[in-house]
């Protein structure tokens, strides 16, 4: 599934030459209300509004170059633009690789993240790891990041978004008598839960490997899901689950009271945060979550969305799992889903908007070019003006325009 991505990716954004893509017109009949051409094409990180203005990153035309702009959020002008350069491609484009927090902006990939100030673009400081990492996640004024070493432990570390600080909290390793077994640990990002003793928890996925195992398929390389929270006042494990379920997808699980939800290979599971317990799941019926791109699950009101790797759409009763609506007419691959005025809106291959009460279709997959819109959408607080990339140009739209 991840070749699948990749290949598609390449094609929808590379497959064209740049005049052969050029940014729709802006007129009364199309939704455009500005547009910003980007100096080649590429993968836009996820795009975020910020004090009347549009953060996001793209790749720049030199190699090995990176831009991030802040664009004027209702004329598309530059307010100020900032370029880093790294030895090697730096891409930030997954939904845990760019976050916005307070005045400050991180971008990150797998050995690279600089932290930027999101009022001029000054890059307050940076890091690079000599070991592999995933996402990132910030949580109080803290970046978190958990690294891999020669496929073995997997350590997760808190740095203090002001300073730059780092700190260790705690190392999963690869072996018999280790919680994850004689498994390559690889842990994902946490969500936060207060334990009615005041202690702060970490809830989190350890979605381990057995490069030597064989798995159901028959066939060498085997990965599970574990679960777990970490006590970090008390610097202990609170609670470990051992293979919760055989795949899952990478993204961060969402968090409601004492309530995690975390989406396996294709079944939702609502796990207790102080204990661990399933309260309930729920079986998407057909699909898989194994992608680090793609499934998500997110809160909203009295619903849990979930959205795997296939063409449907579920929302569930958040408290006990009971399926309130299920579309079936949509795409796989979705990016990060949000939420505006009770309209669910992602991106695959066009732009979707999925009413949250009914679950009926409201914008099905437009695309204005002939390019990629596979990225994740941001949205104006007040004026219902959405803005996203198409891989070569980034547009303010007006969704009462879109088809």
């Amino acid at each position: 599934m991840k070749l699948l991505f990749i290949t598609m990716l390449a094609a929808n954004i590379f497959g064209c030459k740049p005049d052969e893509v050029p940014p729709v017109p802006h007129t009364e009949e199309t939704p455009v209300i500005w547009s910003h051409r980007l100096q080649t094409s590429g993968s836009s990180s996820t795009p975020h509004y910020y004090n009347g203005n549009l953060i996001f990153g793209h790749p720049a035309k030199e190699t090995n170059n990176y831009l991030v702009y802040c664009l004027d959020a209702e004329t598309g002008d530059s307010i100020w633009q900032t370029q880093i350069k790294t030895p090697f491609i730096f891409n930030p484009f997954g939904k845990e690789s760019s976050v916005l927090y307070d005045n400050k902006i991180v971008f990150s990939t797998r050995k690279r993240m600089f932290v930027l100030n999101a009022d001029n673009g000054e890059i307050l400081w940076k890091y690079t790891d000599p070991e592999n990492y995933a996402g990132i996640c910030i949580i109080d004024n803290y970046i978190y990041l958990a690294d891999g070493v020669n496929y073995q432990p997997s350590t997760m570390y808190k740095f203090d978004i002001n300073t730059g600080t780092k700190q260790a909290l705690f190392t999963i390793k690869h072996g018999k008598d280790e919680p994850g077994g004689d498994f390559t640990p690889n842990l994902l990002m946490p969500v936060q839960w207060t334990h009615p003793s005041g202690d702060e928890i970490l809830v989190l996925q350890n979605r381990s490997y057995g490069y030597d195992k064989i798995g159901p398929d028959g066939m060498f390389g085997y990965s599970k899901m574990d679960l777990m929270a970490y006590n970090v006042t008390a610097d202990s494990i609170l609670w470990y689950r051992y293979e919760v379920d055989n795949f899952s997808s990478g993204a961060r699980p969402a968090i409601d009271g004492d309530k995690v939800y975390f989406f396996g290979g294709q079944t939702v599971y609502c796990v207790h945060a102080g204990s661990g317990e399933t309260l309930w799941e729920y079986s998407i019926g057909t699909g898989n979550g194994d992608n680090f791109f793609d499934a998500n699950v997110l809160v909203h009101g009295d619903k849990l969305i979930a959205k795997p790797n296939n063409s449907t759409m579920h929302a569930l009763d958040k408290n006990s799992g009971a399926l309130i609506w299920k579309n079936t007419d949509l795409l796989s691959m979705p990016s990060m889903l949000t939420v505006k005025d009770n309209v669910i809106w992602f991106s695959t291959y066009g732009i979707w908007a999925i009413d949250a009460t009914t679950g009926k279709t409201i914008i099905e997959g437009h695309k204005g070019t002939s390019g990629s819109w596979i990225f994740p959408i941001a949205h104006h607080p007040t004026n219902g003006h959405i803005y996203t990339s198409d891989g070569w140009t980034f547009y303010c739209l007006d969704p009462k325009k879109l088809k």
